[in-house]
This record gives C-alpha cells, sequence and structure tokens, in this order.
C-alpha cells in the first residue's frame, strides 16, 4: 500500500503541532506565533472602511530595494535637526536611498533628492550630533561574505540652516567601515569624537572605529570578550551606544548560551581595552531562553544618571512567559528588566525611545510577528510598570496589512520635538508614520518641497496632547498563501546517517500505541481538533494542487509559519510525518520544535545545503544526508524525558514509505527533566522553509509506523 492509499484509509495517525521552538535558528518567529494565529483567524478587514486606521500612509517604496526598509532592529532611520523630522527612505524611481523631511502640517514625507546610498538593497544606521549627519550603511545578510563593494560605508554631510539642505562632505562616503556584509550595522560617537560601529560576522560580535578622523578607519576586530559570550548564532545582532558622558557600550545577543551581554569601553582608554563583558539578561523576571536577535538601545543624557535602556526580546514560548523587555542598567552597573510584553501578546521589533524632558519612556512594537499593526505603551521612567496586553495601536491601515520594523531616532525627544515612528508594508510596498505630541507645539517644516508628497493621510487630522493620529482598535487582517506543487515520485530507499551518535541507536519499539493525535487535513482544514492543528501561525497553506496524500496538505512557504498543537504532557513522545522540501532554504531554518513547559527541547532545523540536523536546544547531535527537493520521505522524532542525565533524544529519516532504521541522531544523556507538551512544525525562524508536510502522527508510546 503506497503513502497516499495509507492516509486515505486513516491508518497513518497524525498529531499535532506543538511548540518546536528551539533556539539556535530560532529568530523570534516561532514565540510570537501564539499571538499570530489568534490575529490571523479573525475575519478580514474591509478594505474600504478606514475606521480602524491610525498613522498615514507615506510614499511607495517600491519593488527594486531590499524588503523592511525601515528594518533592522537596532538601526535609526530618522533625526530631528532644525525643528523637522528628517529620514533615510528609499526612493524606487531613482533606486537609491535619499534624505526626506516630513512635514508635519500636511504630514507628507518630501523627498530633498539629496541621495544617501545608491546600493538598493542597503540598509542605514543615521546619526545626527549637533553638528553633522552620520549615515552608516551596509548590504544585508546573516552571512559574512562580500566583496569590498558590499563593505560597510559612512556618509557624512553638512547641514545649511538658510537652505535646510543637507551636502556631502568631501571624501565621503568612505567605503570600508566593514570588511563584509552583516545583518545589522550600528553607529555611535564618542565624548573625544571617536566613531565607533558593532556588527556580527562568521558568528563573532565585530566592532571598529575611526582613527583620528572621520575619513580614517581601522581594521574591524572581535570584541574581547568571553570565548563563550562571543561564540555567537549566524542570526544574533550587536548594537552600541554612547552613555554616560565618557563611555560606550556593545549589547550584543547569544542564541547559544541565551544570554544578552554587554561590554563597554571608557573613551580615555585604548581601543582594544573593555570591561569584562556583563550578563544583561536572564535576571530578574526572565530564566531560560532570555535572548533574541532584538535590541534596541537609549540612554539619558540630562539626569546625570546615564542609565541605559535596552529593548530586547526574549526566545521564551510559554504563553505567560515575557517576550519583550525593557532592560535597564543603572549608573553603577546594575541591570533591571521589566516585561513589556508576553508571548500571548505577539509583539516583535521593539524599540524604545526617552522622554527626559516629562519624565517618559515609550515602548513600541509590531503584532504579530508576520506584520499587523505597530502597538506602544508608556511608563514613568523613574517607576517603570507597563500594563498588560498589546498596548494600544501607533500605527495601522486596512490598505497595509502587515506593517512592520518600527523605527525612530537614536535622540531622546521632548516637547519640541514630538515623537515620530515610521514603518513600512512588504504587502502594499508602503511607508507608514505617526506622529504623538508630547506637550509642546510642534514645529512644522518650512523648506519648499522639492518633490510632490506622495503620502496619503489615513486617519484624523486633529491631535490631542499625548493622543497618536486615529483609532486604536485590533487588527483583523488574513493571510493566505500559494500551494507548492511537486514534481517527483517518491521511493522506498532509507537515508544513510551521515553523523555520530552520542548513545548507541536502536530502532524504535513498534507495539503498545498510545495515540495522541494524527493530523491528515482530510476534513479540509488546517485547524481542527480531529485532524488538524490547534493553531495555524502565518501563512500556512492547504495543499490541494500535489498534496503528498489523499486531498489535503500543508505547504508553508514563507518565514515565521507554521503548525502548533498543544498536548497533555508526555514523558515518551514519539513524532512521525511525511515531509517534501519543495525548495531549499536560503539558510538554515528550523522546521520542526518540541518543547517542556516552553522550553525548546528537541527540534530538526533543514540548512541550505539540504541536509536535516537533530539539535537539543541549539547544540546539534547529528546529521542526515542531504535531502533531495521535491522527494518524498519519512520524518521521525522520539523525545523522553530523564532524571537529570539520562534523557533521550533521536531522529529518523527514510525516503518514501519505509519503516525507521536506526536514528540519525541520538543522545541518552539529556538534561531535561519535563515531559513533552507542544509541537510547531513549519518556519518558525525569520527564514522561509518551503515544505509540505502530511501524517503528522504523535504518539507517547511506540514510533508511528507507514
Amino acid at each position: 500500500m503506497d503513502y497516499r492509499q495509507l492516509t486515505a484509509a486513516k491508518h497513518v495517525p497524525m498529531r499535532v503541532l506543538a511548540p518546536l521552538v528551539g533556539r539556535g535558528v530560532r529568530r523570534g518567529a516561532a514565540w510570537f506565533a501564539v499571538l499570530v494565529l489568534g490575529l490571523l483567524l479573525l475575519p478580514p478587514v474591509n478594505p474600504a472602511s478606514a475606521a480602524g486606521d491610525v498613522g498615514y500612509l507615506g510614499p511607495s517604496f517600491g519593488t527594486t530595494g531590499a524588503s523592511a526598509p525601515t528594518g533592522e532592529k537596532p538601526e535609526s532611520k530618522l533625526w530631528w535637526n532644525d525643528g523637522i523630522w528628517w529620514g533615510s527612505l528609499y526612493n524606487d524611481t531613482a533606486q537609491a536611498h535619499h534624505i526626506y523631511r516630513l512635514n508635519l502640517a500636511t504630514q507628507t514625507w518630501v523627498d530633498t533628492g539629496v541621495p544617501i546610498d545608491d546600493r538598493n538593497n542597503g540598509k542605514a544606521d543615521a546619526l545626527w550630533d549637533g553638528q553633522r549627519l552620520y549615515v552608516v550603511s551596509h548590504v544585508f545578510t546573516t552571512g559574512g561574505e562580500a566583496t569590498s563593494s558590499n563593505w560597510g560605508r559612512l556618509y557624512r554631510y553638512s547641514y545649511n540652516t538658510s537652505t535646510k539642505t543637507y551636502t556631502l562632505d568631501p571624501g565621503f562616503p568612505v567605503t570600508n567601515v566593514t570588511r563584509g556584509k552583516s545583518e545589522t550595522l550600528v553607529l555611535a560617537k564618542d565624548s573625544t569624537g571617536q566613531l565607533w560601529v558593532t556588527y556580527v560576522e562568521g558568528s563573532r560580535v565585530m566592532i571598529n572605529r575611526t582613527l583620528g578622523s572621520d575619513t580614517d578607519w581601522g581594521t574591524p576586530f572581535v570584541i574581547p570578550s568571553s570565548t563563550a559570550a562571543n561564540t555567537v548564532n549566524s542570526d544574533d545582532i550587536s548594537s552600541v551606544v554612547a552613555f554616560q558622558g565618557d563611555k560606550i557600550g556593545v549589547m550584543w545577543s547569544n542564541q547559544n548560551t541565551d544570554k544578552m551581554y554587554f561590554a563597554v569601553h571608557l573613551d580615555s582608554a585604548s581601543d582594544t581595552t573593555w570591561q569584562t563583558e556583563q550578563t544583561a539578561l536572564p535576571g530578574p523576571g526572565c530564566t531560560g531562553l532570555c535572548a533574541d536577535d532584538h535590541i534596541n538601545l537609549k540612554s539619558l543624557l540630562t539626569d546625570g544618571s546615564g542609565r541605559v535602556f535596552a529593548a530586547i526580546k526574549t526566545s521564551l514560548t510559554s504563553e505567560n512567559a515575557p517576550l519583550v523587555m525593557l532592560l535597564v542598567r543603572s549608573q553603577n552597573g546594575d541591570w533591571e528588566s521589566h516585561v513589556v510584553g508576553r508571548v500571548r501578546d505577539g509583539h516583535t521589533r521593539p524599540m524604545v525611545l526617552l522622554d527626559e524632558q516629562n519624565g517618559r519612556v515609550y515602548m513600541f512594537a509590531t503584532s504579530p510577528e508576520s506584520g499587523g499593526m505597530v502597538y506602544y505603551k508608556s511608563s514613568s521612567i523613574n517607576s517603570i510598570s507597563f500594563p498588560e496586553g498589546k498596548g494600544d495601536v501607533f500605527i495601522g491601515s486596512a490598505a497595509a496589512p502587515r506593517v512592520n520594523n518600527p523605527t525612530s531616532t537614536k535622540q531622546n525627544v521632548n516637547n519640541s520635538t514630538g515623537l515620530v515612528i515610521l514603518a513600512s508594508d512588504n504587502t502594499s510596498r508602503r511607508y507608514l508614520h505617526n506622529y504623538l505630541s508630547l506637550g509642546g507645539t510642534p514645529l512644522p517644516a518650512t523648506a519648499t518641497p522639492t518633490r510632490t508628497p506622495t503620502n496619503t493621510p489615513i486617519a484624523a487630522t486633529s491631535t490631542a496632547t499625548n493622543t497618536p493620529q486615529g483609532v486604536t482598535n485590533t487588527p483583523t487582517s488574513t493571510a493566505t498563501s500559494t500551494p507548492v506543487a511537486a514534481t517527483s515520485t517518491a521511493t522506498n530507499t532509507p537515508v544513510a546517517a551521515t553523523s555520530t551518535a552520542t548513545s548507541t541507536p536502536t530502532s524504535p519499539p513498534t507495539g503498545g500505541s498510545q495515540p495522541i493525535k494524527t493530523m491528515t487535513f482530510e476534513s479540509g482544514s488546517l485547524v481542527d481538533p480531529a485532524d488538524g492543528a490547534d493553531r495555524s501561525i502565518g501563512t500556512v497553506a492547504l495543499e490541494t494542487a500535489s498534496p503528498l496524500a489523499g486531498s489535503y496538505s500543508a505547504t508553508i512557504s514563507e518565514a515565521n509559519a507554521y503548525l502548533e498543537e498543544s498536548f497533555t504532557s508526555s514523558a515518551d513522545l514519539y513524532l512521525s510525518l511525511y515531509l517534501r522540501v519543495n525548495a531549499l532554504p536560503s539558510s538554515d531554518t528550523r522546521i520542526v520544535l518540541v518543547s517542556n513547559a516552553g522550553t525548546s527541547v528537541g527540534n530538526l532545523v533543514l540548512r541550505n545545503t539540504g541536509i536535516l540536523t537533530l539539535r537539543n536546544g541549539s547544540t546539534s547531535i547529528g546529521s542526515s544526508a542531504a535531502l533531495t527537493t521535491g522527494t518524498l520521505y519519512r520524518v521521525g522524532l522520539r523525545q523522553r524525558l530523564g532524571t537529570g542525565g539520562n534523557a533521550v533524544l533521536e531522529a529518523y529519516l527514510v525516503e518514501g514509505t519505509a519503516p525507521f532504521g536506526t536514528p540519525f541522531g541520538s543522545l541518552n544523556t539529556g538534561a531535561w527533566t519535563a515531559g513533552s507538551d507542544r509541537l510547531r512544525i513549519g518556519s518558525t525562524t525569520s527564514t522561509a522553509a518551503n515544505i509540505t508536510v502530511d501524517g503528522i502522527t504523535l504518539d507517547a508510546a511506540v514510533m508511528p509506523q507507514p
């Protein structure tokens, strides 16, 4: 009997989708999943209605540039100067980034025509130091390879107050700020005038600096720190901030150790002399998976304390666990943490702004993780406490259903500046923004526009003190996707293991079944108590054009999209599923994740080479031979709790519908003592996995057979 007949006959049980949220490739997609699912299942917004629109639609960024032009998380695209809000926005016609000016009177972005980076796939971080504008730009990638044309660049501009225009200074851009590509690149200036940048390259936290002038840059080097702290995941990032009038601080995430680190350099010290790194998190309020690649830094400048504020995201998965947090470093170097949002709120891309004049701290984040609306919360800066829930909507539009990546300025705000947040939507390819008065009178731009504004207001035009433009409400957009068809026939040839197991492999037991759940989707629904998952998060599609069996399978072809199943804690969990890889991912991505009470344990990572790797958390256990796209495979995973040093984790793979043989990865010395209670299948990271799955079976006693 072939697999198609088998599943159609309902002989292959398939159970659920539990929290497969491991770390390593983790990315923050999985944790937010819970919230994303709830939002995506709501009825769609009526595009003709603007009743729930908040903020203003801005110009189109077209299709020739990088996606998410307002990313990345620690970078700032805006600055305030001469009573005007300015920004680095992408001009699709020119295929370059330009300096734009915000006309507050009309809430429109005006292109000044002054170019920044002519690389259409670049990202940038902007710093206005009161005299000059600095913009450091880079080509986005989570890898580190690059030619000199793709190295990090520094642009410096002088400002003319009479004409309200910027001019690129002679000798710029400097084109050797970095020696490779990076996911983020962040700039700061210390009290001596020295410029510093930080980024992650080759799984190391890198820094570079100027050597006497803004045009003379040294050679990038690994930040001085312990080997464990500085051996990071390729997905990790770093950021830098000047603080206390005489220091530079670098914060970075480490998803291998599950920690957020902070290292300090005294402006008077040599470039390579740094204080021992601090662990900013875990700490009070967060234990376990307390690191993810989301960082946004600010520091107080005028109150004498020089406190550092860090908006970060964890990798926790339990619905009540903290997901977005605000970390605060005291003048004495001690860290405290405050919960801003929990996993159930589905926040992502958090950023922080400080209003020193009014003693307020503002936190902004997107929900759900795949894009939706930008929310915000505020607290007293000296007695920090945030209300439960997502917060108030700050930017959202029915015409732009996946708003994401909020950005603003490195500067602290006050009554004179007000507050501006810029975001982008990859569905409509539009910028969006909103403005918040902080108690003073806004100073509208007075320069003559050099181009015709293309923004469209999407909110009420009147403003109240400390009230964002528009109405706050809950987003109700839905996501769809296109099924991916298969093109080849499966065979029954077992796939050989290619790595050495840490324990003696044995074939899985085959008797005494205790089924938990089987998912075949034959009810015609991804979410179904009988044969579907508990939740479908992100863009997951019913596959009808080329299902693996029966009439329906599930295809996941976007990042941060997966099926989830929660179940009663199982001391011994056996998972079996059918898998077809439709296309290899651009970089490693996790496609299966099992968690115990919110802690990621067993997970399977699909590498861009087609190899499937078993991991315990972020530690690799074993790898299979390379999978072939378009081919049917059976995948198995067993996870059994232990008493402190004898827990078991095994992974199996065969081609076609053959029974499992020996595992390709095996561990019998695991430390976990809690049972499995959640499964996630799909892309639980920010890297898309184009896969089709079916026949997902969970059992508490034996490995399901074909």
